[in-house]
C-alpha cells in the first residue's frame, strides 16, 4: 500500500509547493491534474515548461505516479470523441517526460436519451487504440469510476471491450459508494483485478442529497472495514487522497489536510 494526493487539493499551490511536500508530508507521490485551465500544467505546455516542471520534482526527489487528465468520450459526435482521443495523446507526452505509469480518464456523462449500451461500446472502442498505443509505451489508462459509470458490470464492460495491458480502473470508492447502485465491496469484487490505483476519501451525504466532504475516517464510509479488505486482498497499490478543494472551497486548506491523510489510513491499515 503506497500514498498519494492529487494536486486538486491545492489549486492556490505552486509546482515547487506541490513537489516540496510530498515526502515530508508523508506521500510516495502525487497525481499531476493537467487541464485546461492550466492548474496545475496545460495539456499544451511547451517544452521548455514541461523540462521545467520535471525538473522541479526531480530536485525534490518526489515522483509523480499519475497525470490526472480530464478526457471524456461518451458522445455520439464522431469529432468530439477524435477530440478527446487527441487530448489523449497530449497527456501521453507528458506522463512520459514525468516517468508517471499512469494517466487517469473519466468516459463521461452519458447524454441523456441516449443507448447506454451502445455509449458503452463508443466508449470502449474509442480508448482501444489509445490504450495500446499507452502499453507500447509503458503507460496505463485507468477509467475513473465517475458519472454513470460507477457499477463494477458497466465499467467492466469497457474494459473487457478494450482487453488492453494499457487499461484498467481508477477506484473512486466515495464515488461509487455514494451513488447507491450497488454495496462498496460489490463493486470491489468487479473490478478489483484490473484497478490501477484508487481515490480515497470520505464524506456524508446531506439532506438535500449532496455529499459533504470530510477527513478520512469522519463521514460514512466503512473505512476500517475497507481497508482491511485490501489488505487481506495483498493490495500494493496506490490510495490517492483526492481532496476537492478547488471544487469545494469550504474545505479546510490543503496544509491541514494533507498532513491527516498518511496519518489516518496508516493507523487504520495497520489496526486492519
Amino acid at each position: 500500500m503506497k500514498l498519494s494526493f492529487t494536486t486538486l487539493g491545492c489549486p492556490d499551490w505552486t509546482l515547487e509547493q506541490v513537489a516540496a511536500c510530498v515526502r515530508p508530508m508523508g506521500y510516495d507521490g502525487v497525481e499531476l491534474r493537467t487541464a485546461a485551465d492550466g492548474n496545475h500544467l496545460s495539456p499544451d505546455a511547451s517544452d521548455a515548461e514541461l523540462a521545467a516542471a520535471v525538473e522541479t520534482f526531480q530536485r525534490a526527489g518526489s515522483s509523480v505516479i499519475s497525470i490526472m487528465g480530464y478526457c471524456r468520450f461518451a458522445f455520439t459526435n464522431p469529432a468530439e470523441v477524435a477530440a478527446n482521443q487527441a487530448l489523449m495523446r497530449k497527456y501521453f507526452r507528458i506522463a512520459t517526460a514525468f516517468k508517471a505509469p499512469y494517466i487517469r480518464t473519466f468516459a463521461g456523462q452519458i447524454p441523456q436519451g441516449a443507448d447506454k449500451d451502445a455509449i458503452t461500446m463508443i466508449v470502449a472502442d474509442a480508448i482501444a487504440p489509445l490504450a495500446r498505443e499507452a502499453a507500447d509505451q509503458g503507460l496505463t489508462i485507468g477509467l475513473e469510476t465517475h458519472d454513470d459509470w460507477c457499477a463494477g458490470k458497466r465499467v467492466m464492460q469497457v474494459v473487457n471491450r478494450v482487453d488492453s495491458p494499457g487499461f484498467g480502473v481508477v477506484y473512486d470508492i466515495y464515488n461509487a459508494y455514494q451513488s447507491g447502485l450497488e454495496s462498496w465491496d460489490t463493486t470491489y469484487e468487479t473490478v478489483k483485478k484490473h484497478i490501477v490505483y484508487c481515490h480515497l476519501k470520505d464524506g456524508y451525504t446531506l439532506p438535500d442529497g449532496s455529499s459533504h466532504y470530510v477527513y478520512v475516517g469522519a463521514g460514512d464510509m466503512p473505512m476500517r472495514e475497507l481497508l482491511g479488505r485490501f489488505k487481506r486482498d495483498k493490495y500494493q497499490g496506490y490510495f490517492s487522497l483526492e481532496w476537492e478543494k478547488k471544487w469545494h472551497k469550504d474545505l479546510p486548506p490543503p496544509e491541514q489536510a494533507f498532513p491527516h491523510f498518511p496519518h489516518k489510513v496508516r493507523a487504520l491499515w495497520s489496526a486492519a
